[in-house]
């Protein structure tokens, strides 16, 4: 057996100044393990400087058994790279949910906040049998 990487990607849109936005994602049923994630603001604010926080993630897995990734979401308003995975090893049950919820706690007034979405990117792998089997005709 070998092993090869998928990536599933969560997309959660903030419409409101503190909005909690409900996450649950299903995970393709083939999936073994997750090895890393990204969460990142990927669309809709436009600030003229950093802010280290805009939201707050929280991820379960395996539909509710475990809570694994809390996570400060920050802004960045100079993309230079994207960031490395930050590493987890999650086994996951197949077929289950990725649940939870992404909280904003941007400070700012009603009447400036702009929508936005995050991105989640999560890194698993799934096991792929490489074992030939001997064709045999009669």
């Amino acid at each position: 057996m070998t092993t090869k990487i998928r990536y599933s990607i969560i997309r959660v849109e903030v419409g409101s100044v503190g909005e909690i936005v409900e996450i649950s994602h299903k995970l393709p049923a083939h999936l073994k393990v997750c090895t890393g994630f990204i969460a990142r603001h990927t669309k809709g604010l436009e600030l003229p400087i950093d802010q280290p926080e805009i939201g707050l993630l929280a991820l379960e897995f395996n539909s509710r058994k475990q809570l694994l990734i809390n996570d400060v979401i920050g802004y960045q308003a100079s993309v230079q790279e994207i960031p490395d995975y930050q590493k987890v090893n999650i086994p996951l049950e197949s077929g289950q949910l990725v649940t939870g919820y992404f909280m904003d706690t941007e400070q700012v007034d009603a009447a400036l906040f702009q929508p936005y979405l995050i991105s989640i990117y999560l890194r698993c792998e799934m096991e792929v049998n490489t074992k030939v089997e001997k064709c045999t005709t009669t």
